[in-house]
């Protein structure tokens, strides 16, 4: 069940520049990657939105299944969650003031990773 997750941040470590995508401005609810499209939603099969910023420093950052998704598992994770796909995955909270940016977004992709292999 851990394949789609390790795919999914292998693919976006490779295809995107994180700590350029992590750092913008976000409003809550908003998609960060990949972008909302059909395709990317079937082939990424998950995506980060956007949480709550706090004290104007720290923007959670919230793993979700897509609805598109294709891996059985997390279809059937989604089907138990009452919010759907809106259900979070996992979140982790982004220092948008850290001052190694680099280190801060591995940090937060990793614990990502982590919490949703645990959630699933």
């Amino acid at each position: 069940m851990s394949k789609p997750i390790k795919e999914f941040f292998s693919k976006i470590r490779k295809n995107y520049d994180i700590v350029k995508k992590l750092g913008a401005t976000f409003t809550s609810g908003s998609r960060i990657l990949p972008s909302q499209t059909n395709k990317n939603d079937a082939d990424y099969q998950l995506r980060l939105d956007a949480g709550e910023l706090i004290d104007k420093r720290y923007q959670n950052i919230v793993l979700q299944v897509n609805s598109q998704a294709k891996n059985t598992g997390l279809r059937e994770w989604v089907k138990k969650q009452p919010q759907g796909t809106h259900a979070k995955l996992a979140t982790a909270r982004f220092d948008t003031q850290a001052e190694d940016q680099d280190a801060e977004t591995e940090r937060v992709l990793n614990e990502l990773q982590e919490q949703a292999k645990k959630n699933v």
